[in-house]
């Protein structure tokens, strides 16, 4: 008789029967994490969005910028209070 032999027929059925449930427990795990990922997303845009983003002032950005300098050395006390002043202005 030609072509598969009818021994060897069943065992090939069964391995792509094997083959799609191992594909289809896959795809349940990926979409799974998908959809837990999403969520997630959402939550964190949600709540990012409802609270209202901090403010920083330039002046006062631009005040911790020149304590720093001044604590660093790169500017001298003279320096220091005239740029305050310009800052104040």
């Amino acid at each position: 008789m030609r072509g598969i032999d009818h021994s060897v027929a069943p065992v090939i059925w069964s391995g792509v029967f094997w083959l799609l449930v191992v594909l289809a427990i896959g795809a349940a795990v990926y979409l799974t994490a998908r959809m837990v990922t999403d969520r997630r997303a959402d939550a964190l845009a949600e709540q990012s969005a409802a609270a209202p983003a901090a403010r920083v002032e330039p002046a006062t950005t631009a005040r911790a910028i020149l304590d720093e300098r001044l604590a660093k050395g790169e500017i001298d006390v003279d320096e220091y209070k005239q740029r305050l002043e310009a800052l104040d202005q």
